[in-house]
């Protein structure tokens, strides 16, 4: 935990500001957290530097993590530092400040928007859409016309 919490600090304070923020929105800031361990595909925009531990994230071709997104991959619950992985699908969009916890995936084409938050453990279907703190299906009936 300590080794963790050291990583994240430096990155946070030093790292993040005065390098990787220059490269936020650019096709480089996904080469930064491919380097730091993260699975990254091809052309995915990145806006946010709120990824906790880079090795358990993966995230799908053409995705997209706008302002402030954050990928939280470990929580602590009663005392006990948990973690988990978040696995993005392809062609995913996941709305400016908006929070996705450990042990969730998001299937291809699903979009999370703005200031939402997928709690541990679910998974969001393929082409659906979803708003909300926790987040909730949206538009069901246009979802499944697009099946």
């Amino acid at each position: 935990m300590w080794r963790n919490e050291f990583i994240n600090s430096i990155s946070e304070n030093l790292v993040y500001p005065f390098f990787v923020s220059m490269l936020l929105g650019t096709p480089f800031a996904p080469l930064y957290f491919r380097i730091m361990g993260c699975k990254i595909g091809k052309k995915v925009f990145m806006e946010t530097t709120e990824i906790t531990e880079f090795d358990l994230v993966t995230i799908g071709d053409n995705s997209a993590l706008n302002f402030g997104s954050t990928i939280q991959t470990h929580l602590f619950e009663d005392r006990v530092m948990k973690m988990s992985d978040v696995r993005i699908g392809k062609e995913c969009t996941i709305g400016s400040l908006s929070v996705i916890l450990y042990d969730t995936e998001m299937q291809n084409h699903s979009i999370l928007k703005g200031l939402s938050l997928i709690m541990k453990g679910e998974t969001l279907p393929e082409n659906t859409n979803w708003q909300g703190s926790p987040c909730q299906l949206q538009n069901k009936e246009i979802n499944e016309r697009c099946n």
